[in-house]
């Protein structure tokens, strides 16, 4: 409320105010038209003030929809990694199931479209190495961090048939068969192992090199098209304490695996990423759809 202004003793201008606002809201646009004017003493009235406010508008970006998805996604594939591992742990169960079972004489003949049934299952099977045809797998590294090979050698069955056996691991210095002659057995010997399938390199694993007899992975089905033996592989085992090992290393003699299932389970560490992946994007996206909208911001005033 304005008081009066006089001079020489007569109103020379007097605020009336309006009261009322007009106001209209287009496309997001509040125009405001006070009618709080001014008249002065000769009865004429100022123009009402007009003033315009645009509200900000919270726009959904391609970042926010992409945020929307993340969690929906990550707690999928750590849903995912939970039904692998579960699957994982049965085949552990599986296999070490038959490798723990009592041996049994290799078949003659075995489909090797029913090997998925056999593997790990422990057998026995005589016969003469061909050390000739012998293959190098590796760069392989111990648990005692030494580097060396796997001996691949093909063994020629009384019956006339010849299947591939992994024999053991040899360093480095023993990989040359002149350094070792004590492995470069003539007789015929009874090997006690683990039928095994072909390795499945990762995408970091080279290609063999088969010109150079350099193997990175085993490949039964080329190893045994190479050597012209059934696609056949048997893992030797061995029993072995801590000094008879280091005593055949010395010598060249290959050491035989362990009877222990050694299959990759590192779907534990996925599900608590992917859960954890899930967990974080969901708040980010929870803080993001909760942000306090804005008030309008004035414009323009006339």
């Amino acid at each position: 409320m304005f008081k009066n202004i006089k001079i020489l003793g007569r109103p020379l201008l007097s605020s009336r105010p309006l009261l009322g606002c007009n106001t209209t809201i287009t496309n997001s646009r509040i125009t405001c038209v006070s009618r709080r004017g001014f008249t002065t003493a000769g009865g004429s009235e100022t123009e009402p003030t007009k003033t315009i406010y645009k509200a900000k508008q919270t726009k959904i970006g391609l970042g926010t929809i992409i945020l929307c998805t993340i969690p929906f996604i990550t707690f999928g594939l750590g849903t995912w990694q939970v039904q692998r591992l579960r699957w994982k742990v049965g085949l552990i169960q599986r296999l070490e199931e038959r490798m723990h079972q009592p041996a049994i004489p290799l078949p003659r003949r075995i489909n090797p479209d029913a090997l998925d049934d056999y593997e790990y299952r422990r057998v026995t099977v005589k016969g003469h190495y061909r050390h000739d045809q012998e293959m190098l797998l590796g760069p392989r590294t111990r648990g005692d961090g030494n580097v060396g090979y796997f001996l691949v050698t093909p063994l020629e069955r009384p019956n006339g048939s010849t299947i591939l056996v992994k024999r053991g691991w040899v360093p480095t210095s023993k990989k040359d068969q002149s350094t070792r002659p004590e492995s470069l057995v003539q007789d015929e010997v009874q090997v006690e192992g683990l039928l095994r399938q072909s390795e499945q390199p990762n995408s970091f694993t080279p290609d063999n090199d088969i010109a150079r007899n350099q193997w990175y992975w085993v490949d039964v089905e080329t190893m045994s098209d190479l050597m012209h033996t059934e696609p056949l592989l048997v893992e030797r085992m061995s029993d072995q304490s801590s000094s008879q090992e280091h005593h055949c290393i010395e010598r060249g003699i290959p050491v035989g695996r362990s009877p222990v299932v050694e299959v990759r389970n590192s779907h534990m560490s996925y599900i608590i990423t992917w859960y954890a992946l899930s967990i974080a994007t969901t708040a980010m996206l929870v803080k993001l759809l909760r942000k306090p909208v804005n008030r309008p911001t004035k414009i323009k005033r006339n």
